[in-house]
């Protein structure tokens, strides 16, 4: 019984998703729009999230800004909800939504060291327009979480695969794959802000909260003298802005603590840039260090 309850949710998730992918951008962010302003006036568990992470990163902000922001925010998680199947669909003509690039030449500078580029992206605007955009550079070999839904797996490795891109899991073996592709002088990709394993990160401000951070990309650095940078696709009318920023040099400091600490510090100023499009819905701040209470 179980086996066919997946077997239908993964039609009706396919269905959905071909479904979606048909319509032009304008109509796929507005009816993601919708979906997230239902989202928000049901008070859905990402919305209170939201409220939550919104009111601990923006201390300054009054309780109507917050709330006002939190809904913004939600609408944005929507747009996003419906945006990724088209440029899944479109592959490389996805591209062709890109009206402006931020910071292509610290993306050049970084190019041209040949020691290898992580694209470190986070749930911030479109994430998948960038991978798709970084596949245009160069080979490139990107970390990804498998889905829970195994019968998922295979489209989802499909789709991210149209620009050339190369998927390994969050595996020894993937981490291997990483090292190995920055060592030839490729690019690689990876979300740097889901919650790690508590082995596999330290805990750094973000917003000014201490936040369990991912080590990868120290380590990644650390071992073959890669360049990071730091970028989301905003969404903008008529398309997405490619804005992209290098992280101060600390990210080159031989403590984890430091380096992350740079890391998130790039993250955030992105952030700020548009803070309605990140994905405060997550909760990012679960895991607390000993002692401190827990904030969900």
């Amino acid at each position: 019984m179980l086996t066919k309850d997946l077997n239908v949710a993964a039609k009706i998730i396919r269905l959905f998703i071909a479904l979606v992918a048909l319509l032009p951008l304008t109509l796929a962010r507005g009816l993601g729009a919708v979906i997230g302003q239902w989202a928000w006036l049901v008070r859905s568990r990402g919305s209170r999230t939201a409220l939550t992470n919104l009111r601990l990163c923006f201390p300054e902000l009054t309780d109507r800004q917050i709330k006002a922001l939190a809904g913004q925010s939600m609408r944005h998680w929507g747009m996003t909800l419906c945006e990724i199947p088209g440029v899944w669909r479109r592959g490389r003509d996805a591209l062709d939504w890109i009206v402006d690039i931020e910071g292509m030449d610290a993306v050049d500078a970084a190019l041209a060291k040949g020691k290898g580029v992580i694209i470190v992206s986070p749930h911030h605007g479109n994430w998948e327009m960038v991978g798709y955009w970084a596949g245009t550079l160069g080979p490139i070999t990107t970390l990804y979480q498998p889905p829970r839904r195994f019968d998922l797996d295979d489209m989802l490795r499909r789709v991210r695969g149209k620009t050339g891109a190369t998927l390994v899991p969050t595996t020894a073996r993937g981490v291997s794959s990483l090292i190995k592709a920055l060592k030839r002088g490729e690019l690689t990709g990876i979300l740097p802000d889901m919650e790690p394993e508590k082995n596999s990160g330290v805990f750094a401000p973000f917003f000014g909260i201490p936040t369990l951070t991912m080590t990868l990309i120290h380590s990644l650095q650390q071992r073959t003298g890669a360049t990071a940078l730091v970028g989301f696709a905003q969404r903008v009318p008529g398309g997405f802005k490619m804005v992209f920023t290098e992280p101060g040099p600390d990210i080159l400091a031989a403590e984890p603590e430091t380096a992350v600490a740079e890391l998130n510090k790039a993250i955030e100023y992105l952030v700020r840039r548009a803070p309605e499009q990140y994905q405060w819905e997550y909760k990012r701040f679960k895991r607390r260090p000993e002692g401190m209470a827990r904030l969900y």
